[in-house]
């Protein structure tokens, strides 16, 4: 059976989409009988198939306090940013040269790449473009577009170094059907696959819904301020008279909770509820509590919210809209009880064993 190495900067147990996405394939082939290796950058860790297990990684240290002392000082905000328009990713710096010197090639049957961040995908590039005569399968996972990406500001040479990145694998793999133009523009069309985000439904678990006393309703998920801006909606939430709790598992550092989120809990009071991001399984149980959950739709197609497969999850109805198109009609008649128009997400694509029989097919040499 083939040795598969999957490079990628997040990784279990970090709480985000990509540690999700690489995680869940890891599983995956490694029960269809692939010898996985894993090159970790935020870790700065290989660990490879045969001394492989969650429990290595169980007792990582995981909390966002450094992030957060970033995020909440301007000036060192502002560096931050300085230093990701010239360079894309901060962590090129710190863990590049580590992912290029551990990423061997020759030694694989497949490497796959998941980004972003965009380093990923940049080092493994590179390490592949300066190996000569492998009969490696490679294949570059993306989430969100990097380059042109609203709430990304990088300078005007990313442009071909995407078309560069791009280019040199055999595979772009993408989450939806809505980005396939955008990547056209940086590989070949038949290179392109939309292999969505996938999980293991049998480990999760709901509560029974009861209907609660206040109208109680949610948001799970990270903010921004281009493409996913709250305050429009706690705006339009501010001037309802009405009695409701609108919770929010998010990020609890940063301008937008400082500038927005904090302004509005002043205004709402105990109508608004604010806690930090908490474990994704977690995550789904409380939400299945709630009466509806709320969906920030990103402002392009491109991007859609890996949030929504756990929202379907939840079984729990979906009122979804775009930050500048919220209509408090619609609102007052989920508060009231009319789910009419609730998003339907079709769940069967995004589990993991279908999933995964999709990177097999690439890894196997045949067209998904």
């Amino acid at each position: 059976m083939k040795r598969i190495l999957v490079v990628t900067h997040w990784y279990y147990p970090r709480n985000v989409p990509r540690a999700f996405r690489a995680k869940e394939l890891v599983h995956e082939l490694r029960k269809n009988g692939y010898l996985v290796d894993v090159l970790i950058g935020d870790y700065k860790q290989f660990i490879s198939n045969e001394e492989y297990s969650d429990k290595l990684l169980e007792n990582r240290e995981v909390s966002n306090n450094k992030v957060a002392k970033f995020s909440n000082n301007r000036i060192l905000s502002m560096v931050k940013n300085m230093i990701n328009y010239l360079v894309g990713d901060r962590f090129i710096l710190t863990t590049g040269t580590y992912l290029y010197n551990k990423i061997d090639v020759k030694k694989y049957g497949a490497v796959i790449s998941i980004g972003l961040p965009f380093y990923v995908n940049l080092i493994t590039a590179l390490k592949i473009r300066n190996t000569k005569y492998h009969e490696c399968v490679t294949i570059s996972d993306w989430s969100d577009p990097f380059y042109e990406n609203n709430d990304t500001k990088v300078a005007f040479y990313f442009k071909n170094l995407q078309k560069i990145t791009c280019s040199t694998f055999d595979y772009i793999t993408i989450p939806t059907e809505a980005a396939t133009a955008y990547f056209k523009e940086y590989a070949a069309d038949s290179k392109i696959k939309v292999i969505p985000q996938g999980f293991d439904f049998s480990k999760t678990s709901i509560l029974n819904y009861q209907k609660n006393a206040r109208v109680t309703f949610a948001y799970a998920g990270i903010f921004y301020k281009e493409i996913r801006n709250p305050e429009k909606l706690l705006e339009a939430l501010s001037k309802l008279d009405r009695d409701f709790v609108f919770v929010l598992y998010t990020i609890t550092h940063g301008s937008i909770y400082t500038d927005i989120l904090l302004k509005y809990k002043e205004i709402l009071g105990n109508r608004l509820q604010i806690h930090g991001l908490i474990p994704r399984e977690e995550c789904i149980s409380k939400l299945s509590t709630m009466d509806f959950l709320i969906n920030i739709e990103n402002s392009t197609s491109n991007q859609i919210p890996s949030k929504l497969i756990d929202y379907a999850l939840t079984k729990r109805p979906i009122l979804s809209f775009k930050q500048d198109e919220i209509s408090l009609e619609k609102i007052i008649s989920f508060i009231d009880g009319d789910f009419t128009g609730s998003l339907y997400i079709p769940l069967e694509k995004f589990d993991i064993k279908n999933v995964g029989k999709q990177f097999i097919e690439l890894v196997e040499g045949k067209e998904v």
